[in-house]
């Protein structure tokens, strides 16, 4: 038997009551299939990041459960036939994400009012690089003196007039 790992919406015109009601439901159709279920855990009831059959929020629940590999085929066709499901995903568990702590955020998007009220990182802190950066050269590191338009011009045509 292997390991995988499920993760479902359902739709948030569930009451908590009822979401319990169908995790079991989900579970008995996991375990009706020949898998055991391991965890079965609802982690609670988010905006989705795009509408799903006209719903704005979901509760996701995350299952982990062994099982031959036939049966996830036959799992699949069910949670994609069953009408309580908005979407689910079902994955290889790998073993060190057997006993971790699941949370999930709701998508916020980049620009909107409420990516304005989220912490940002300090300024000072170092961003990831996978190389590092070569030294800028010389000359691009010397700042030019402003200058007006007219001069300029000037030393533009004196440019083009050399290599001409």
């Amino acid at each position: 038997m292997q390991n995988y790992e499920l993760l479902y919406i359902l739709p948030a015109k569930y009451a908590d009551t009822e979401i319990d009601g169908l995790r079991a439901k989900v579970a008995g159709m996991i375990e009706a299939a020949g898998a055991k279920v391991t965890r079965n855990e609802s982690l609670g009831k988010i905006k989705l990041a795009y509408i799903i059959k006209k719903q704005q929020h979901g509760t996701y629940v995350l299952v982990h459960f062994s099982a031959e590999t036939p049966v996830i085929a036959v799992l699949d066709r069910q949670f994609r036939l069953s009408d309580e499901i908005l979407r689910h995903m079902i994955v290889d568990l790998v073993p060190s994400q057997e006993k971790a702590v699941v949370q999930i955020q709701s998508y916020v998007a980049p620009l909107s009012e409420e990516a304005r009220d989220l912490p940002r990182r300090p300024t000072g802190t170092p961003t990831l690089t996978t190389a590092p950066r070569a030294a800028a050269p010389a000359a691009a590191a010397e700042v030019a003196p402003s200058m007006s338009m007219a001069e300029l011009d000037k030393k533009l045509d004196e440019i083009l007039e050399v290599e001409a």
